[in-house]
């Protein structure tokens, strides 16, 4: 079974959400791309069976992973 992973990135003093590296939206805060990355996770999971990680950049520049469901 496939795995995906939803990473938000810091990008034009905003945030970006990638989709296995695949830009798909922006946010201009960080709480709300990770609502809907976390959101996008549990229904990927839910609906299609497919394992998926929700990874984050913190305010150091690191990414971290903040969430998995699956």
């Amino acid at each position: 079974m496939a795995a995906s992973t939803l990473r938000l990135i810091h990008n034009a003093g905003g945030w970006q959400l990638l989709d296995d590296g695949h830009p798909v939206f922006w946010f201009p805060e960080r709480d709300k791309g990770l609502e809907i990355a976390r959101l996008m996770a549990d229904a990927r999971n839910l609906n299609h069976g497919t394992a998926t990680t929700v990874e984050a950049q913190n305010d150091d520049g690191i990414v971290e992973t903040v969430a998995a469901f699956g």
